[in-house]
């Protein structure tokens, strides 16, 4: 059951330089992170991550146990949880709030974990090289800077009012309709929508 290459190209996981194979591969993810590094732990996760898609119906077994059962899946699922459980703002939170949440949560946990965050968030399965702590902590500090932006500067733009040809002929001092009706468009959503339901989604089935 061999790895397939990547197919950006890219300089392929430490995986590879263990056989290849996803047996390979899981006895990387079952051993001890401090014999064979936290960084090669990630790149081989992210490399059976991206090869499920492709992988035949006699390899999926294996892949599903690495994935999900080994002992670095376990610690990967324990980090994630940590720091989604830490990154809610609450239902009521509106911008920047959610955003500054989910930063000062990345900045509270260790190192190795911001670095499982990093690599697990940052970016799709099987991208190398993975997302580095730096990289990711701008792409949420830069979330926190457009949240402010967009509350500091509301749009102020008029309400757009579309009269009937009824209400216009009752201002040019005809007889009022029975019922005359008046269409406003609706609001504008919150441009952190998505991300607040996501995380009330997550608090409602975690909690």
């Amino acid at each position: 059951m061999t790895i397939q290459p990547l197919a950006n190209g890219a300089s392929g996981p430490r995986s590879a330089m263990v056989g290849g194979t996803v047996e390979a591969a899981t006895a990387v993810l079952n051993a001890p992170t401090e014999a064979v590094g936290l960084q090669a732990q990630l790149e081989t996760y992210s490399a059976l991550a991206s090869r499920w898609p492709q992988a035949s119906e006699t390899e999926r077994p294996a892949l599903a146990r690495a994935l999900s059962e080994s002992r670095f899946a376990n610690r990967i699922q324990t980090t994630l949880n940590v720091f989604t459980r830490a990154a809610w703002a609450g239902p009521d939170a509106v911008p920047p709030a959610p955003e500054k949440q989910v930063l000062a949560a990345f900045d509270a946990l260790s190192a190795p974990d911001r670095q499982i965050v990093a690599a697990m968030r940052g970016g799709a399965m099987g991208a190398f090289p993975l997302t580095s702590v730096s990289d990711y902590r701008e792409q949420l500090r830069s979330d926190v800077g457009a949240a402010e932006t967009a509350a500091a500067t509301p749009d102020r733009r008029p309400d757009a009012v579309t009269l009937s040809a009824a209400a216009q002929a009752r201002l040019q001092g005809a007889a009022p309709p029975a019922t005359e009706a008046i269409a406003t468009p609706p609001p504008p959503q919150p441009r952190s929508l998505q991300m607040m339901a996501a995380l009330a989604a997550y608090a409602k089935t975690a909690g």
